[in-house]
């Protein structure tokens, strides 16, 4: 009869152990997959602010459409961005308020910085380095518009 029982118990051993692997393991793995989502759901917005302010913002001019996308990368920074991004940008709201105007190369900078190091890409230690082409209109009598001619500028 004891045999009985120690073979009882040596199956409740196992059994119990294997829940219990399975409950850390199940922790671990929702943990892991909960932190890569955030990371993810993190990177797609610093990838689309970067690319805003690149693209859309800088060296500009600045229109109503393009300060609608500004308003919403800084709200965006705001929330997903690091703590030195979050500062960048409140001292680019204050410029904008007090002075008028801004400066995006460091907030750019350390998106950029940000992002490659996130994907595991050296760090560069230049400014970005802007090409920017400007369209000359030519007008038609029949208000249909065409281009004249273009001119780039490296900025």
């Amino acid at each position: 009869m004891n045999s009985a029982y120690l073979e009882l118990f040596k199956n409740l051993i196992t059994v119990a152990i294997a829940v219990l692997g399975w409950i850390v393991g199940h922790y671990f793995t929702s943990r892991r997959d909960r932190l890569t989502k955030k990371r993810d759901i993190s990177l797609q917005y610093q990838i689309n602010a970067y690319r805003v302010l690149t693209d859309d913002i800088s060296h500009r001019p600045q229109v109503e459409e393009r300060i609608r996308k500004l308003e919403s990368v800084i709200t965006d920074i705001q929330l997903f961005g690091s703590a030195r991004q979050i500062s960048l940008v409140k001292k680019l709201a204050t410029d904008v308020v007090e002075v008028g105007e801004f400066e995006l190369d460091s907030l750019i900078n350390d998106l950029r910085d940000d992002l490659r190091r996130e994907i595991g890409l050296s760090k560069v230690s230049s400014n970005v380095k802007w090409l920017r082409w400007h369209f000359h209109k030519k007008l038609e009598q029949s208000s249909i518009t065409e281009f004249d001619g273009h001119q780039g500028e490296v900025l």
